[in-house]
């Protein structure tokens, strides 16, 4: 029976020594190997953040583009509902056909009309077109009148009402009211102006 070789301190310091020379030995044989695994690795890591970041400035992009879009469809929209004409008094003649239109269509006459004066901003895009009328009617087609106003295919705006209660004897109870009412025209020789677009940071 082979006895066991005691290990002394100078044979462990062999033994250690060797060990390490073998590690080193290999790290150096397989070095290049490993570098280019880790290398690749990294490199692969860089390249798909890069494309991350791409894929996102395009989708941001896309969404902007599609967000200015909108605005224009909605600016358009907003510019088909001025009123049409060369001149203010031409513009009010417009206000006034779609007062009588929504004043035939609930059975009320009006008593008076009036174009007021334009109120012009030198620096503003739009005239502001104002037209007074005054009529007598229930409560019913006075809400009914105001509605439709509001719901005009062109932008009129009601800026003032004044309105009282006329009681008659044998008869049904009035309300005599006063509206203004305001419309919009583009200045003459004006542009629309765009909205500002966004832009991609």
């Amino acid at each position: 029976m082979l006895e066991s070789i005691p290990l002394t301190k100078e044979r462990k310091m062999i033994l250690i020594a060797g060990a390490i020379v073998l590690l080193l030995g290999a790290i150096y044989r397989f070095y290049p190997d490993i570098h280019s695994m880790v290398s690749v690795s990294d490199e692969m890591a860089v390249k798909q953040k890069q494309v991350e970041t791409y894929a996102g400035i395009v989708a941001k992009r896309k969404q902007i583009e599609k967000e200015n879009a909108y605005v224009k469809r909605m600016q358009k929209q907003a510019e088909m509902r001025l009123l049409p004409g060369d001149t203010p008094a031409l513009a009010a003649v417009e206000i006034q056909n779609i007062l009588n239109t929504i004043s035939a269509a609930s059975n009320v006459k009006f008593v008076t009309m009036r174009v007021m004066k334009p109120e012009e901003d030198a620096d503003a895009e739009f005239i502001r077109l104002p037209v007074q009328f005054s009529m007598n009617s229930n409560i019913v087609q006075l809400k009914t009148i105001l509605y439709q106003i509001e719901a005009s295919p062109k932008l009129l705006i009601v800026k003032e009402l004044d309105a009282s209660l006329s009681k008659s004897r044998g008869q049904e109870d009035l309300i005599r009211s006063t509206i203004t009412v305001e419309g919009l025209m583009q200045r003459t020789g004006a542009e629309s102006k765009p909205l500002p677009k966004k832009k991609a940071d």
